[in-house]
């Protein structure tokens, strides 16, 4: 019961007792007395209660913004404290060691799959040499075998924060940026007979690390160049907005269901249409932690008359990431 209704009830039944004492006993004194002690108990320790409440809120803000409460009072208020207190701390270690487990695991991952390229491009190139079906096979079994390299490599770049602790924002030219994204891509177009449209504003620029996210851009290239039909064009536009750049990569490809434009993020994720397209959903993965990381945001719609536009928002200034960051640590 709050407060003020228990002291409103005090009062009239205070009032009640005076009235009966006077009209029946002849004195209200006592009444009187017993009304104003019991008030003043009841406010008493309410005020106890609040400033109870108020002391361990202070102690656990202390807590959670890095300093060391007392570990020497005594009181309820202090065990608690205590024992939040060594929680804490027990998750942070616990934290701390799968930090450091995924870290080393992902390097390990990165470098035997980085190790890897070398001789498996020897394999590949003697092969070249090999005439028939026995090369044809090496030479299969050697693309698939750099393509499960480079998904590990990108799986790993994924763990354990590896992405916001390399990436370095600065103003970059977005011309540039594409330009890179676009010229990676253009590797595997030729098969397909696919053909790449800029149409990219002048002068453009963004605060952005340029190699992460030329990364994070040919994933969506390469994405179009995979689900586009044969003979189709892929169109690259960037454009200015009021606080970020916009960047749009639209293809022609059967476009994405509505249900699943919230799942093709996710690690490992593939459309139950496109299944018999090449890849095992990491890139768009990949792709939002980088642009996130930069205080960005990508976004999917559909293209009108049919086809998929991945939007990639990045910010003009770098406030909007360190913004981003204070409020991550907040």
């Amino acid at each position: 019961m709050k407060t003020f209704t228990t002291v409103l009830i005090l009062i009239l039944m205070s009032a009640l007792l005076i009235t009966m004492n006077q009209y029946y006993f002849g004195s209200a004194v006592p009444t009187i007395l017993y009304a104003i002690l019991t008030i003043v108990l009841v406010l008493r320790n309410e005020v106890s209660v609040r400033c109870s409440r108020k002391e361990l809120v202070a102690r656990l803000n202390a807590l959670f913004d890095g300093e060391e409460p007392d570990m020497t009072a005594e009181s309820e208020d202090s065990a608690l404290s205590r024992k939040v207190t060594l929680a804490h701390k027990s998750a942070e270690v616990r934290e701390a060691r799968l930090r450091d487990g995924y870290e080393h695991l992902s390097t390990l991952v990165s470098d035997i799959a980085h190790q890897s390229k070398t001789p498996l491009t020897s394999v590949k190139m003697y092969a070249d040499m090999i005439d028939g079906p026995e090369g044809a096979a090496i030479r299969s079994q050697t693309e698939r075998l750099s393509f499960l390299f480079d998904a590990l490599v990108k799986l790993s770049r994924c763990e354990c924060g590896l992405i916001d602790g390399n990436l370095c924002p600065r103003e970059n030219s977005v011309e540039e940026l594409v330009c890179q994204a676009v010229s990676d891509a253009l590797a595997s177009v030729e098969e397909k007979d696919i053909s790449f449209r800029a149409n990219i504003e002048a002068g453009l620029s963004a605060v952005f690390d340029l190699r992460w996210t030329v990364e994070a851009l040919f994933n969506l290239c390469d994405n179009a160049v995979k689900y586009s039909p044969a003979g189709s064009e892929i169109t690259v536009s960037a454009r200015d907005f009021v606080t970020s750049v916009r960047i749009d990569v639209a293809d022609r490809g059967p476009g994405i269901p509505e249900n699943e434009k919230g799942e093709i993020w996710k690690r490992f994720y593939r459309s139950q249409n496109n299944t018999q397209t090449p890849g095992v959903g990491i890139g768009l993965t990949l792709t939002r932690a980088i642009v996130t990381a930069q205080g960005g945001q990508v976004l999917c719609s559909d293209n009108p008359g049919g086809g998929t536009v991945f939007s990639v928002f990045l910010p003009k200034s770098p406030n909007v990431i360190k913004m981003k960051d204070s409020v991550i640590s907040g």
